[in-house]
């Protein structure tokens, strides 16, 4: 079977324990706010350091996908940092309330992420409510259908230890078959 960012995605919900996210909720396809398009995946743990996940699937056959998916994932990231703490109630409200919706592959708008919140510039002020995420409470992944390229970590070892942004890969290697290249819980630094 040919791999398929849905591919990378079911592994990565089915054996999210393996990220360290194992009571995690999940939402995907997941508009990040006004702007800020959309996140592949959203993993919201119940307990430890981080509040929010982002994972970002990407194909590794297109010699320029590495380097695009670090842009996307940091884009996400910034509109992560909008969101407040009842913004999050309402993430989880959604995710434990409609699990099948949540993890299905279809496109979730803000208003769906709300609970009917019209238009989009209220429900994402909805979003926004509450105490701000921290960066350290924000998970950072990558996941791909092989091993990272070197120039990819290297990339990623340098955000880390220059601007303390700690992003994890995993890599999908077959139904169930995941190999954690990073592990952003246990090196993720307080800011």
């Amino acid at each position: 079977m040919a791999a398929t960012e849905s591919v990378i995605e079911n592994n990565i919900i089915r054996n999210r324990d393996q990220l360290g996210y194992a009571d995690a909720l999940c939402i995907r396809r997941v508009r990040m706010g006004r702007g800020f398009g959309e996140v592949d995946l959203m993993l919201l743990p119940r307990r430890g350091p981080h509040r929010l996940v982002l994972v970002e699937a990407k194909l590794g056959k297109s010699p320029d996908a590495r380097a695009k998916v670090i842009g996307q994932l940091l884009w996400y990231y910034a509109g992560a940092l909008a969101l407040g703490t009842q913004g999050l109630n309402l993430l989880r409200q959604f995710a434990s309330s409609t699990p099948l919706v949540a993890r299905s592959a279809t496109r979730k708008g803000l208003k769906t992420l709300t609970g009917g919140i019209s238009p989009p510039d209220l429900a994402w002020q909805e979003l926004k409510k509450g105490r701000i995420l921290k960066p350290q409470q924000i998970g950072l992944w990558l996941a791909f259908d092989g091993p990272p390229s070197p120039g990819l970590k290297t990339a990623l070892d340098g955000l880390a230890r220059n601007h303390g942004l700690h992003i994890g890969i995993v890599s999908v290697l077959g139904r169930n078959r995941l190999h954690v290249h990073s592990n952003v819980l246990s090196s993720r630094v307080s800011h």
